[in-house]
C-alpha cells in the first residue's frame, strides 16, 4: 500500500499505543486531552473529521507512535507515516468524575458522542451497581456540556432469564422521561424472545447483542452459544426499526471467507456488523489488508440489503459500515457514509418523533396479539 490510510493509522495506534513527550504535555492543546498523563491512560485523537481513535499512553522513551510538534501543528509520527492530528479535549464533567474515583467514575466513558454507562446486577430484586439518580446526574452533566448525544447502557452478564432487563427498565424509563435522547443497550440476549419486545416497549432505541468481544467472557460462553445470540438478533431485527440492531464481531483465526459469510448472513437478516479492533490483533501488513477486504465486503453487503446507517456513530475502537471509506479510500476524500441522526438537531427531533410513534404502534400490536391469544 503506497497511500497511508486513516484506518491503517487507527489500527496501529490501537495496537501499539502512543508516546506523548513530557514537553508536549504542557501544551494547552495536549493537556486538555489528558487527566493524569500517566502511562496506561487513554487519549482520544481525531485523525480526520468524524474519524477518531483511543490510544493508550506509553511510557516515555518507548518505541512506537509518537506525538510531535511542527510549528503550531501537532503531528503523529509512526512507521506508517506522519499526519496532522487533533487531540479531543476531555469534557469537564468527565475530568471531575475521574478525579473523584467513585463507582460512577470507574464505570462511564465517552466514545465519540456516545456516553457509555457500564452496569451489573447486584443481589436480589431490581438493584443495579449504580443508583438511578446518580446515572441521571451524570447524563445531565454530559448533555449540559454538549459532550454527548446518545446514551448506551452496557449490561454485564447475569444469570437471570431476562439478563437483567427488569432492573434496567426503570432506568431507561427515567432517562426517556427526563431527556430527549436515544438510548442503546449492549448486553446479553434474554432466554425468552418475548423480553426483546419489552425492551423495545420500555424505550430502548438500539440493541447490540455482541457475537464477540463484549460477550467473550468464559462465564457467558458457558451459558450462551453463538447460535442463541444469532437467534436473538434475528428476532430483534423484526422488532426494532431497520438499522438499529447491531452485533460486535472479533476477528479470529478463521479464514477470511468465513468472516465474509458471517457478514453476509448478518446483513441479510437486517443486522449491522461492527468489527472490534483488538490491541493484540495481527500486527503485520497482512492483518490490515484483511481488514480492508472485510471493509469493502461489508460495504457491499450493507448496500445490497439497503440497511440504513444513520443510527451509527463514529467510534474509537470499531470498524463499522459508517466509516469503511477511511479504510479503503484516499485519505483526502474519505468521509462517513451518511450523517448520523445525532448530528442534526432537526434530524434528531424528527427521528425521535417517528421512533416514539412506531413504538406506540408496536406496543399496541403486541398487546392486541396477546389479547387475541387469551394471554
Amino acid at each position: 500500500m503506497d497511500k497511508i490510510y486513516h484506518g491503517q493509522i487507527k489500527l496501529g495506534l490501537i495496537q501499539r499505543g502512543l508516546t506523548v513527550p513530557a514537553i508536549l504535555q504542557g501544551l494547552s492543546e495536549v493537556a486538555g486531552g489528558l487527566c493524569s498523563g500517566e502511562p496506561g491512560e487513554e487519549i482520544t485523537l481525531a485523525l480526520a473529521e468524524d474519524f477518531i481513535v483511543k490510544a493508550n499512553l506509553n511510557a516515555p522513551g518507548q518505541d512506537g507512535p509518537k506525538l510531535v510538534c511542527h510549528g503550531d501543528r501537532l503531528r503523529l509520527h509512526m512507521r506508517e507515516g506522519e499526519i496532522d492530528v487533533g487531540i479531543i479535549t476531555v469534557p469537564e464533567f468527565l475530568k471531575q468524575q475521574l478525579k473523584q474515583r467513585t463507582p460512577v467514575s470507574e464505570n462511564i466513558c465517552l466514545d465519540g458522542y456516545c456516553l457509555n454507562i457500564f452496569l451489573r446486577a447486584i443481589g436480589q430484586g431490581k438493584k443495579l451497581s449504580m443508583p438511578i439518580e446518580a446515572i441521571l446526574s451524570v447524563i445531565q452533566s454530559a448533555f449540559e456540556e454538549g459532550a454527548a448525544d446518545l446514551v448506551q447502557l452496557n449490561m454485564d452478564f447475569c444469570d437471570e432469564a431476562d439478563r437483567g432487563f427488569d432492573r434496567l427498565a426503570p432506568l431507561v424509563v427515567a432517562i426517556k422521561k427526563r431527556f430527549n435522547t436515544f438510548v442503546a443497550l449492549k448486553g446479553f440476549p434474554p432466554s425468552n424472545s418475548g423480553t426483546i419486545d419489552l425492551m423495545y416497549a420500555s424505550g430502548f432505541d438500539i440493541i447490540d447483542f455482541p457475537l464477540g468481544g463484549f460477550s467473550g467472557t468464559i462465564k457467558s460462553k458457558k451459558k450462551m452459544t453463538a447460535k442463541q445470540v444469532y437467534s436473538a438478533l434475528e428476532y430483534a431485527a423484526g422488532v426494532f426499526p431497520p438499522g438499529t440492531v447491531w452485533t460486535d464481531l472479533v476477528l479470529g483465526p478463521e479464514p477470511l471467507s468465513q468472516c465474509k459469510e458471517g457478514i453476509d448472513r448478518l446483513a441479510g437478516s437486517g443486522i449491522i456488523p461492527l468489527i472490534y479492533l483488538q490491541r493484540d490483533s495481527n500486527k503485520n501488513s497482512e492483518g490490515y489488508r484483511d481488514l480492508v477486504e472485510l471493509a469493502e465486503h461489508m460495504d457491499k453487503a450493507i448496500q445490497r440489503n439497503r440497511l440504513p446507517l444513520k443510527w451509527l456513530y463514529p467510534t474509537c475502537r470499531f470498524l463499522s459500515p459508517l466509516d469503511t471509506r477511511f479504510f479503503t479510500e484516499d485519505p483526502l476524500q474519505a468521509r462517513l457514509a451518511v450523517t448520523p441522526v445525532y448530528r442534526s438537531g432537526l434530524g434528531r427531533k424528527t427521528s425521535a418523533g417517528f421512533a416514539a410513534l412506531r413504538r406506540k404502534l408496536r406496543i399496541r400490536n403486541v398487546s392486541d396479539s396477546f389479547e387475541s391469544a387469551g394471554l
